[in-house]
């Protein structure tokens, strides 16, 4: 069991500015916390915080949320610091105070410099599985020094490595990765712990191979300017969804160019705008079949579909049943 000077505060900085100070404790004993972020009008995000070793947590994140407003370390201990994330679901938008961001999607994996990160975390779809692993190595206890004597390895080294200029690291979705990481999210709590500290010493292995694969170079950054425009895309076709517009007639509205926008759209939502927009029409179909009594054909030009038949086709292709099919389901739910 492992304790740090002044742990209480430096447990709070590390959630701070992960996470920021709303947050309520569900549960805490000396090895795990686990705390609950949001309130009861938005959706929640569960955290639940390991120690590991002096210098190393890791951090499950359960977030269906649209952003986090994080608080940035203003003490030397940003300077010293690395967070470690992976993506298990779901998308992450990681921006850096220079103002370009990238996005992680399911399977990749990156390195930050603490003092690099930005004011707040990003989840574009409102859904995050992962896990964050936090290292300080200016915490590193006798355990951890041993480690890298018998691993014939300097952690704080390698991920300086990978982090040069201070910059991101990513490595896309990978066999390797996956391979590290698959058992983490699966293996029973009563062995996590140490589990996880086996682990760790496999992902340093793992990462002294990275550099050699060029991964640096592969950080897909986008200009802020460009995110904010997509954002506002996204918010204007959810809200117009009734209307078809045009890629010409979006890249006219929101003033950039048709190329740019399909593929930044594309790097922060991981869909298309047409799939954005098909997806809500079909919920909203949804809505409509559950609580009225409207003819199908009638729902399908409300939600903007040309015709009874492009509406169908597009509803069996979602949900893999006919728009009547899902109303006789749902009436016979309210029956029971």
């Amino acid at each position: 069991m492992y304790f740090y000077k002044n742990d209480n505060k430096k447990n709070n900085d590390l959630m701070n500015h992960l996470y920021g100070r709303s947050r309520k404790i569900l549960e805490e004993n000396s090895d795990c916390h686990i705390y609950e972020y949001g309130d009861s009008k938005n959706p929640s995000a569960i955290i639940t915080r390991y120690r590991i070793f002096p210098g190393v947590k890791v951090l499950f994140n359960d977030i269906h949320l649209s952003s986090i407003e994080r608080e940035y370390l203003e003490t030397d201990m940003g300077d010293k610091c690395f967070e470690i994330n992976h993506c298990r679901e779901g998308r992450f938008e990681c921006e850096l105070k220079d103002g370009t961001a990238t996005y992680m999607k399911a399977g990749d994996f990156s390195i930050s410099l603490v003092n690099n990160s930005s004011a707040h975390s990003f989840f574009p779809i409102r859904h995050y599985h992962g896990l964050t692993i936090w290292i300080e190595p200016n915490q590193f206890e006798e355990d951890i020094l041993f480690l890298e004597k018998i691993l014939d390895l300097n952690f704080n080294r390698v991920l300086e490595s990978l982090c040069s200029d201070n910059g991101l690291f990513i490595k896309r979705a990978s066999k390797e990765l996956e391979h590290i990481f698959y058992e983490i999210y699966r293996v029973p709590s009563e062995i996590l712990i140490p589990y996880l500290r086996v682990k760790i010493q496999e992902l340093f292995i793992y990462m002294t191979l990275l550099k050699d694969y060029g991964e640096i170079e592969n950080r897909q950054y986008i200009p802020k300017s460009n995110v904010d425009i997509v954002r506002k895309i996204n918010e204007f076709i959810n809200s117009e969804f009734k209307n078809n517009y045009t890629y010409e007639e979006l890249s006219n509205k929101f003033s950039i160019k048709i190329s740019t926008m399909k593929q930044c759209y594309k790097n922060v939502y991981g869909e298309s705008i047409n799939d954005t927009l098909r997806k809500k029409k079909l919920e909203e179909s949804c809505k409509l079949l559950r609580s009225t009594d409207k003819l199908i054909t009638d729902i399908a030009v409300e939600i903007g579909y040309s015709d009874h038949s492009k509406f169908s086709n597009a509803f069996k292709k979602m949900y893999n049943i006919t728009p009547s099919e899902y109303r006789k389901i749902t009436d016979m739910a309210h029956i029971v």
